[in-house]
């Protein structure tokens, strides 16, 4: 009987800590790293079609916030990482040699050759590219389009038996079809120059999505030759590897793993350093990021760009006066809204594997 009771009380005790969790919040675990924000409460119906949607809309506020939800997560991911050596977010795929490759927007059914990009989307992205282009050119504005490496792309050889790398990737598509049409189009294609500096030295970090620092100096070295400004170059750095860090891939999986962290130490002075954007660009655009320069004289710049430019911002900006940097990676340029900034130079960046994403947005 006493047995009983302590089995009636264990699991009530087991159904009740998660809404005890809710309201005292107690679990050891309070942040995970998802790329993504939490699904918010919903808010009271005021339309039939909002009471209609509330239900739906609630459970998915619930499955995302119920009580131990993160301890929980992390648990499993320890469980699947440490004991069954595999990873536990079906996005975040192990690869050889401690090797990680986060599989966002098809990127690996990409790598294999299989990811499938319509013509009529190709055609589209060709025709917006193209009329970003000239709009540029028209009001004597310099214009670069950069594409970012995705990692399967440079570090194939550390991809599970599993994925076999097989090209054409949807990148080449919309590349060869604007080539094709556009043979001047001004685009920075980083896939052929990160492939052959990996010769040298790691360019990528095994653990997270990104290039590392000194693949990151790659890209601006090449960013530099086609707008014509004198980059910083390796000799006017020192390179500093004195500790370890996470990376974003390993975050998701929740796994402990780190890796030596890579620092490229300017031994000059910095003319730029970063201020807080403006009010109104905050309210317009996604996470921007301001920087200006002690020389006022440079030409100012305004790029519109993804994660993959973080390790870029630092280095750029010390070639303009003033650098405006949207994190957002819209199709068609909005002359509207470049006007604001008076830039003399645009620079559009996405990484390869949100080709179809950004594509999609053309107008038709």
């Amino acid at each position: 009987m006493r047995k009983n009771k302590i089995l009636i009380f264990a699991f009530a005790l087991l159904v009740t800590l998660p809404v005890l969790d809710n309201i005292f919040h107690f679990s050891p675990v309070k942040d995970l790293f998802e790329k993504r924000l939490p699904v918010a409460l919903p808010n009271a119906p005021k339309t039939f079609l909002e009471v209609k949607e509330f239900p739906q809309n609630f459970e998915k506020f619930f499955n995302d916030n119920y009580g131990f939800r993160k301890s929980l997560i992390t648990i499993n991911s320890r469980v699947m990482d440490k004991v069954f050596n595999e990873s536990p977010d079906s996005r975040a795929v192990v690869g050889k040699d401690g090797w990680l490759y986060f599989d966002n927007h098809n990127s690996l059914l990409d790598a294999t050759g299989r990811a499938q990009i319509s013509d009529e989307l190709i055609e589209r992205g060709v025709k917006s590219f193209a009329e970003n282009w000239q709009k540029m050119r028209a009001k004597n504005i310099e214009y670069l389009l950069v594409i970012a490496a995705d990692k399967s792309t440079i570090y194939p050889e550390f991809l599970p038996d599993y994925i076999t790398p097989k090209g054409p990737h949807r990148m080449d598509k919309f590349l060869s079809a604007l080539k094709q049409k556009y043979p001047d189009f001004p685009v920075l294609d980083l896939r052929p120059i990160l492939l052959e500096a990996k010769k040298q030295e790691e360019v990528y970090q095994r653990i997270d999505t990104h290039w590392s620092k000194p693949g990151a100096h790659y890209a601006y070295v090449e960013i530099a030759k086609l707008l014509k400004f004198k980059p910083h170059l390796r000799s006017d750095f020192k390179i500093l590897a004195d500790g370890y860090v996470s990376g974003d891939i390993a975050q998701i999986m929740n796994s402990d793993a780190t890796e030596l962290n890579v620092e490229l130490v300017p031994q000059f002075e910095r003319k730029s350093r970063i201020y807080e954007a403006p009010k109104a660009a905050k309210e317009q655009f996604h996470k921007p990021m301001f920087f200006e320069n002690n020389d006022k004289n440079l030409p100012v710049l305004f790029a519109y760009k993804d994660s993959f430019f973080g390790n870029l911002t630092e280095l750029v900006s010390e070639h303009f006066s003033q650098s405006a940097y949207i994190n957002e990676f819209p199709c068609d340029l909005n002359w509207e809204i470049l006007k604001n900034y008076r830039p003399n130079v645009v620079i559009q960046e996405f990484w390869e594997g949100r080709i179809e994403v950004v594509l999609s947005q053309c107008k038709q």
